[in-house]
C-alpha cells in the first residue's frame, strides 16, 4: 500500500472508532434515554420493545468497531490471515448473542441468529 493509502486507511479506522463512541454515548443521552422516558407511547411500556430498542441503537456501534478492526488488520505490515477476520467476527457475535440472549432473557427473536453467527465465524477462523 502506498503512504496515502495506509496514512487515510488509519484515518478511516480512527474515524469509524469515534463514530462508534459518539453513536452510542451522544445517542443514548440524546435520544434513546428521552425516547424511553416517554410514557404516552404503548409500545415503549412493554420491556422488550424498550430492550430491543436500545439493543439495536448500540449493536451499530459496535459493528462500526467491528468494521475499523477489520480494516486493521488490512492495515497491519503482514497482512491478516484468512482467518483472523472470521475468528474477530466470530468473537464479536457470539459475544453479542450471549449478551442479547441473557438481557433479554431468551425473549429477543435476533440472539439465536447472532449467536450462531459468531459460533460458525469462530468454527471457520479456528478450522
Amino acid at each position: 500500500m502506498s503512504g496515502v493509502a495506509v496514512w487515510s486507511g488509519w484515518g478511516c479506522v480512527a474515524c469509524l472508532v469515534i463514530t462508534a463512541l459518539v453513536h452510542s454515548i451522544a445517542g443514548e443521552r440524546m435520544l434513546i434515554a428521552p425516547l424511553l422516558r416517554r410514557r404516552r407511547d404503548r409500545l415503549l411500556e412493554v420491556p422488550l420493545a424498550r430492550f430491543v430498542l436500545r439493543f439495536g441503537w448500540h449493536m451499530m456501534s459496535i459493528a462500526f468497531v467491528l468494521i475499523a478492526l477489520l480494516l486493521w488488520l488490512l492495515l497491519t505490515p503482514d497482512g491478516p490471515t484468512a482467518r483472523a477476520p472470521f475468528l474477530i467476527t466470530g468473537m464479536v457475535f457470539a459475544a453479542v448473542g450471549l449478551i442479547d440472549m441473557v438481557a433479554s432473557r431468551g425473549r429477543h427473536i435476533g440472539w439465536p441468529l447472532l449467536a450462531l453467527t459468531g459460533i460458525l465465524g469462530l468454527i471457520a477462523g479456528l478450522a
